[in-house]
């Protein structure tokens, strides 16, 4: 059995289908989910639909496969996505600390990947570093799960992201095109933060974020990662950072997108920014994440009678 990575919701394996005569030799992502959805086949056959139609530059060819995976006596469903070639988006970041063009080439191009997605009516779900893949100067979204598309509208959400992007009050009811807008500005403002200090990565990553944590919005304003914000002393960023405070005091389906956002930087008061002092009793914890063992199968295929040599 190839060695797996493991997500919230699948199990991911990298497959290569040998190239013919003609053909070049392809790899493919294999993902084989950890519990079961009702109405998985609908959703992705909505979402291949949509973006078939609307043609955006940074999905890759998916298949949803219901019986994709047979276990004994028992289908399973999978999804066949072409493998993405580059690097994760904080190692990406982490090569380029300290090269401060490139990361703002990367926040332009993220910015112009988020007003593409909206224009286009569509929502990933979980932008995140796992989920974005950079390569030259061209980026691609991986993990189209939590995808919202308007053929979805009125459905509960799957997932509700990585907590270390998406807004503390978020839950599985939204659900709908806004449901990225806040962790488009939770990269945004880390990219425009990390050009100009790089000290923040070391500081405030932790393996599983790029510099921000759940903590730090459920204690928006007073946890160390605004004050040292603040510090760098650039008005951009002190808007920036206003403008995601703010956001978290909102409901996460009426946020304004990052295009609003950089529009009308000014429309943020100086209220909204992060206090010169910091409450001792209520710091954000900043641990880096437990390597976790990785199962070989999931658990529902153990189920169905698959085993290899883990089992024994």
């Amino acid at each position: 059995m190839p060695k797996p990575a493991t997500g919230g919701n699948a199990v991911v394996y990298k497959a290569n289908e040998p190239g013919g005569i003609l053909t070049f030799k392809k790899t493919w992502a294999i993902r084989c989910f950890l519990r079961p959805i009702s109405d998985h086949a609908e959703r992705y056959e909505a979402i291949s639909k949509h973006l078939r139609k609307v043609r955006l530059p940074y999905d890759v060819n998916f298949q949803f496969l219901k019986q994709g995976i047979h276990i004994r006596s028992n289908w399973f469903p999978i999804v066949k996505m072409q493998w993405a070639k580059g690097d994760l988006l904080h190692s990406h970041i982490e090569k380029h600390l300290g090269y401060p063009a490139a990361l703002a080439a990367l926040r332009a191009k993220w910015a112009i990947l988020v007003r593409h997605l909206e224009a286009a009516q569509v929502a990933h779900g979980d932008l995140q570093h796992g989920n974005i893949v950079v390569r030259g100067g061209s980026i691609q979204l991986v993990d189209y799960d939590g995808m919202w598309v308007p053929a979805l509208r009125g459905r509960h959400a799957t997932e509700i992201g990585h907590r270390a992007y998406q807004h503390p009050e978020r839950s599985g009811q939204d659900y709908g095109q806004e449901i990225d807008r806040f962790s488009a500005l939770v990269i945004y403002l880390s990219l425009a933060a990390l050009e100009r200090d790089v000290t923040l990565w070391e500081r405030f990553h932790t393996g599983d974020n790029l510099i921000f944590v759940r903590e730090d919005f459920q204690q928006s304003g007073r946890s160390a990662i605004w004050q040292q914000l603040r510090r760098i002393g650039s008005r951009e960023i002190d808007q920036l950072t206003a403008a995601l405070v703010a956001m978290v005091q909102q409901h996460p389906m009426k946020v304004g997108n990052l295009d609003s956002v950089l529009k009308n930087p000014a429309s943020y008061p100086a209220s909204s920014k992060a206090p010169t002092s910091i409450p001792a009793s209520t710091p954000a914890q900043r641990v880096a994440p437990k390597a976790l063992p990785t199962p070989a199968v999931p658990s529902w295929m153990k189920k169905g009678g698959y085993r290899d040599h883990s089992d024994d």
